[in-house]
């Protein structure tokens, strides 16, 4: 009896690392890109966990410090897949690259004023100087912010100022009266004392995506669900754990200076969602009315199409 107990424990053993390692070998390694910012660290814990590797896939993440050199790579076809945003996926498709939203992240981006009395929230920005980036979602999430307070969007006067450093200095030295940052930017200023006047997230708009081509999401779709099973997976862990116990991974990849340790704060990550088509057309209008795109998008188009 002994030996036919120790024969079935050997045999369920085997069986369950072949099934594991079947399942390895029939997934077939993914390619990710993303700039360093705080909506690529769900990836980064799951890297770091061994979720990825729970689920048998084989990710190779590749982090950039600008949006050019992701673009970049994925245009070559070293990436597969990669976090973007809407505006991005809306320029891919005008020129026929076949790349689609698959979930949204949590980037943000907030709108940080000067230190002035007379600045206190989104409604005291008429008139004022703000530094933004151009035909970007900076711009959009500030257009949709002004818009949401009741406002014109050429209430405010845009300062363009691409380089993210270079605007947040240009509020320091009062060269701006606001500025439109992401972070680790926004949480520089706002330790100095600079004023949260808005956040994009906080009124719902998330324009920051998760995007794969149309080929890998047709040939590799058990890769793409395993991709964000580790996902959900990683944000469990985030939500569920101090900000302590994962501090360093956020310094590492998103850059925030050493002096910060200790007092940033990490936002409640959200797991794999879809965004709505109502969110998707307002991009949509928003890149027709730039004279970004000629093409006729319609949301479904910019959408994967099938759940995950």
């Amino acid at each position: 009896m002994k030996k036919l107990l120790c024969f079935l424990t050997i045999s369920i053993l085997l069986i369950s690392g072949c099934t594991k390692q079947a399942n390895a070998d029939n997934l077939m390694p993914l390619s990710f890109g993303a700039i360093s910012s705080i909506d690529v660290l769900p990836i980064v814990i799951a890297e770091e966990k061994g979720y990825f590797e729970e689920e048998g896939l084989a990710l190779n993440l590749e982090l950039f410090t600008s949006a050019n050199d992701r673009d970049a790579a994925f245009i070559s076809g070293e990436l597969e897949g990669m976090i973007c945003d809407m505006i991005a996926i809306n320029l891919y498709q005008n020129s026929d690259v076949d790349v689609k939203i698959t979930s949204v992240t949590n980037g943000d981006f907030q709108l940080i004023g000067r230190k002035d009395e007379a600045l206190t929230d989104l409604n005291d920005i008429v008139g004022r100087k703000v530094a933004i980036s151009d035909n970007t979602s900076i711009e959009y999430a500030l257009d949709k912010m002004v818009e949401h307070a009741g406002l014109s969007i050429d209430a405010p006067e845009k300062v363009i100022v691409p380089a993210l450093p270079v605007r947040l200095e240009m509020l320091r030295n009062d060269q701006v009266d606001v500025a439109v940052l992401p972070e680790p930017f926004a949480s520089l200023a706002l330790q100095d004392g600079y004023k949260l006047l808005g956040s994009a997230h906080e009124l719902g708009y998330y324009t920051s995506v998760t995007a794969f081509t149309q080929e890998v999401l047709e040939g590799k779709q058990k890769e793409v669900e395993s991709f964000f099973s580790a996902y959900n997976k990683a944000v469990d862990y985030l939500n569920n754990h101090p900000v302590q116990d994962y501090e360093e991974i956020i310094f590492d990849v998103v850059g925030y200076p050493e002096e910060m340790k200790g007092s940033i704060h990490a936002p409640i990550f959200e797991k794999h969602a879809l965004p709505t088509e109502s969110d998707i057309a307002n991009v949509i209008d928003w890149v027709k009315e730039k004279g970004l795109v000629d093409h006729d998008l319609q949301p479904a188009e910019l959408l994967a199409n099938f759940d995950f």
